[in-house]
């Protein structure tokens, strides 16, 4: 009888365990995804809505400076990124991906909150463009260790009609979470 106690005990302990881990990665949104992929799943949402990129503007793709100096991030901080911002001085668009590293998503999400609120100072009293209307719609987004900072919208091509760039921000952000499943 204790021989049954002694060997039923670890057992039961190990199945607590695998239990416990089992249940804490449920939660978790790894993703083996990089940072480019989840770009170019956001960019051709765009290609197969509109037949043009998020960015259609001069887009002008981001490098280490930029991400350093538009964007609050040193390339050391983060596992990955990929985006474009609008090449033109007229034009407040910017497009985004980061993979933060493990444990960082907090402090690049407030990287990105910081340089959405720059573009609303430097263009949001500059309606060119449509520029009120595309920051009014921005926002950052989150999931795991991915962030990703939207302020795209294609503009109407008759130029009287209503802008509302809401749904191209969703249509960025559901290619967003669906690219990280």
């Amino acid at each position: 009888m204790i021989m049954k106690k002694r060997i039923r005990l670890p057992l039961l302990a190990a199945a607590i365990m695998a239990g416990i881990t089992l249940f804490a990665g449920c939660g978790q949104t790894a993703s083996d995804k990089t940072a480019q992929e989840v770009y170019d799943a956001i960019q051709s949402a765009f290609m197969e809505t509109y037949g043009v990129e998020a960015i259609p503007n001069s887009p002008m793709q981001v490098d280490d400076t930029t991400l350093e100096q538009k964007f609050y991030l040193s390339p050391d901080e983060v596992e990955g990124y990929a985006g474009a911002i609008a090449g033109m001085m007229t034009n407040c668009d910017e497009l985004l991906v980061v993979q933060a590293k493990k444990g960082e998503v907090e402090n690049v999400r407030e990287a990105l909150e910081k340089a959405l609120q720059d573009q609303k100072d430097a263009f949001g009293f500059y309606p060119v463009m449509n520029n009120t209307e595309r920051l009014d719609a921005a926002k950052v987004v989150t999931q795991g260790d991915y962030a990703a900072l939207l302020i795209v919208g294609i503009s109407p091509e008759d130029p009287d009609a209503a802008v509302d760039f809401s749904s191209d921000v969703s249509l960025a952000e559901d290619a967003f979470y669906a690219a990280l499943k």
